[in-house]
């Protein structure tokens, strides 16, 4: 395989790439240096390939080293970005064998899950991607927030360096049971103020409790939206109200905000409804791929009480075996509050209230499945592989249940 993982001296030829292919101004001269931390950068060179050139990277991508959400745990995921193929090497299999090292580099990194952000769904389906969510951004009129009720008992604060931990822990916190939401973990993240047109404030109880935040940044007004909101938590519903009516306040200067939502955001029951409508631009798909079954599996935590065991067959013929770790027959056992995974065969021979049956399920319903949220039935009606006998339905479907996976991250 020609992919190798690029180093300081492949920046500048890196960054070209990227720019021819996704537009920008020029790359200026600069000395070498390294990609960015939490980056593996990997690509294949224009002088390894018939006709090549020295100093001209002919493919490549970087993975991001994230985490996300699992229903209450979390679990490593390569975020894929900056995949560009040079108009020189087009259309002879580069891509593909790009991005099998890459599936293949987030298996030897221990990664449970890849995501991507694909401008062409196809051509990442037929390497194990698949669906599970879209970006979402919903438009509302300031005067309809300008109307609702105050909420006695908080107040809010402005977030500074000094207080910007507090709101990245009610982050983590309101975020934690969901699926597939990043961590927001360094070096990616800051672990500071972002700055810049940023800005947020704390919604704070009474007792000194940190009730919510909402994070923003103010905006030109075009079309009469002056407000992009990042994100709205709180940890009830009134406390979601206070913060949607401090928003109301702007309306004396714009008129519509636009927030980001997560897919069954709490907040779309507090909006006031009426004239609120999904934001008209074009919002990015949310693709995942299974890199390790197991791994996906066992870094979620097990509903409360539910016990039992299951044979699960996961099939992958989208890319060469032993690329990923996504294919293969597992025992899977359930039992306080664990998931214990192990390839079949390989089992210690104990068992937890009996085996309910086998589940067989290929790549593509792997991928819908594990990362939480959806059911057998959702993967049935999609057309994807997906049968399991009727007990073994019932208890996989229980351990991924929970809200359907949602990313408000973009990269």
């Amino acid at each position: 395989m020609r992919a190798r993982e690029l180093t300081a001296d492949d920046l500048l030829p890196y960054q070209r790439l990227t720019r021819l292919a996704f537009g920008g101004g020029p790359v200026t001269e600069q000395e070498a240096r390294p990609f960015s931390p939490g980056l593996i950068p990997l690509g294949i060179s224009s002088a390894d390939l018939p006709g090549g050139a020295d100093g001209v990277i002919a493919a490549g991508a970087q993975i991001r080293r994230d985490r996300i959400t699992l229903g209450g745990g979390t679990a490593d995921c390569g975020g894929i970005g900056g995949v560009a193929v040079h108009p020189a090497h087009r259309a002879g299999g580069l891509f593909g064998e790009l991005m099998t090292a890459v599936i293949a580099r987030c298996a030897t990194e221990g990664m449970a899950f890849s995501m991507l952000y694909p401008a062409n769904v196809a051509i990442y389906r037929a390497l194990g991607y698949q669906i599970v969510s879209q970006v979402q951004k919903v438009q509302v009129p300031l005067l309809d927030l300008q109307r609702l009720r105050p909420v006695p008992g908080t107040h809010l604060e402005a977030v500074t360096a000094q207080s910007f931990e507090r709101v990245h822990a009610l982050y983590r916190e309101l975020t934690a049971g969901d699926n597939g939401m990043l961590t927001r973990e360094g070096p990616l993240f800051p672990t500071g103020h972002p700055g810049g047109t940023w800005e947020a404030v704390l919604l704070v109880g009474e007792d000194g409790t940190d009730r919510g935040y909402l994070s923003f940044t103010r905006t030109g007004g075009e079309e009469g939206i002056g407000l992009e909101v990042h994100e709205v938590l709180g940890r009830t519903r009134e406390d979601r109200l206070a913060l949607l009516r401090s928003l109301g306040t702007w309306s004396t200067v714009t008129e519509q905000v636009r927030i980001r939502v997560r897919a069954e955001d709490p907040l779309l029951d507090a909006l006031p409804g009426g004239r609120t409508r999904m934001d008209p631009q074009l919002q990015p798909w949310v693709m995942v791929r299974v890199i390790d079954t197991a791994a996906a599996l066992s870094a979620r935590p097990a509903p409360a009480g539910l016990e039992g065991t299951l044979r699960l067959v996961v099939t992958d013929d989208t890319v060469p075996a032993g690329t990923a770790r996504a294919a293969g027959e597992f025992v899977v056992r359930i039992a306080d509050g664990r998931v214990v995974v192990d390839l079949e065969g390989a089992a210690d021979g104990s068992d937890v209230g009996g085996v309910s049956g086998s589940v067989h399920l290929d790549v593509h319903a792997a991928a819908l499945l594990l990362i939480g949220g959806r059911s057998i039935a959702d993967a049935e009606r999609l057309g994807l592989g997906a049968r399991a006998d009727a007990p073994a339905r019932a208890l996989l479907d229980t351990l991924l249940s929970g809200p359907r996976p949602a990313v408000m991250d973009q990269f």
